[in-house]
């Protein structure tokens, strides 16, 4: 099995999209995809990445006759929802800044334009007789 097949193999078991695992890797998904094309081979750095990502041996990802080992089909999930994990708070992250700035900018307008009233109002009662 090629180097392109097995991190495709490990991928699919992992639950991850091409997107996703490019997103773990801090690459491109271009690149992944040329990877398990066979068309391009990862750095050092990223071979090392990605096997402690599946949780197997650099020589299993470089050698064509290593077999498969036992443990990258128990790693590989927790990788997925990793990356779900991360996603979500990303999403959340932005909905929260936008909600946190509209609050903010709400009770800023509001003292803006409710001070003047509310001063005023103590200037007239301090002019006007009791």
């Amino acid at each position: 099995m090629t180097f392109g097949e097995k991190l495709q193999k490990l991928r699919t078991r992992a639950g991850l999209s091409q997107d996703q695992l490019a997103e773990l890797l801090d690459v491109s998904r271009q690149a992944v995809s040329k990877w398990e094309r066979n068309e391009a081979m990862p750095e050092a750095e990223k071979l090392v990445r990605i096997s402690r990502q599946f949780g197997v041996s650099t020589d299993y990802l470089l050698l064509e006759e290593l077999e498969e080992p036992e443990t990258a089909s128990t790693t590989a999930p927790a990788a997925g929802l990793w990356v779900r994990v991360k996603q979500w708070y990303r999403n959340r992250g932005y909905l929260l800044a936008w909600v946190l700035a509209a609050w903010v900018s709400g009770t800023w307008l509001t003292w803006l334009f409710l001070r003047p009233i509310h001063t005023s109002r103590r200037r007239t009662s301090r002019i006007l007789p009791g």
